[in-house]
């Protein structure tokens, strides 16, 4: 079916129409994702300026019960003397009686 003359000034006249549509589809999806990305920056910004509140303040308290009783149980067997590594080796101090009496501000 060979196109004749009339067709291609019908083609012609919505050329432009044509045109426009597809334009605005591509520039529509570029606009969307910079839309998106706009609210999602916006969010993080919200999230990061805003101060969060906690859920259930008794889990914290509970954590901090079991650490201090755990404690104290682990400075009872050090009081009984259960670790015979540490007291049956004497420290041995060094003192020199010359440090920090000399100050050499020559450079």
């Amino acid at each position: 079916m060979p196109i004749k003359p009339i067709d291609l000034q019908t083609l012609f006249a919505q050329l432009e129409q044509v045109g426009r549509q597809q334009s605005a589809e591509k520039q529509g999806a570029a606009l969307h994702q910079s839309l998106h990305g706009a609210a999602l920056q916006r969010k993080e910004d919200e999230s990061a300026r805003s101060v969060k509140a906690v859920e259930d303040d008794q889990k914290g308290t509970e954590a901090v019960k079991d650490e201090s009783e755990g404690g104290a149980r682990q400075r009872g067997s050090e009081g009984r003397g259960e670790k015979p590594d540490e007291e049956d080796s004497p420290k041995e101090t060094v003192k020199d009686p010359a440090l920090g009496g000399h100050v050499d501000i020559s450079g």
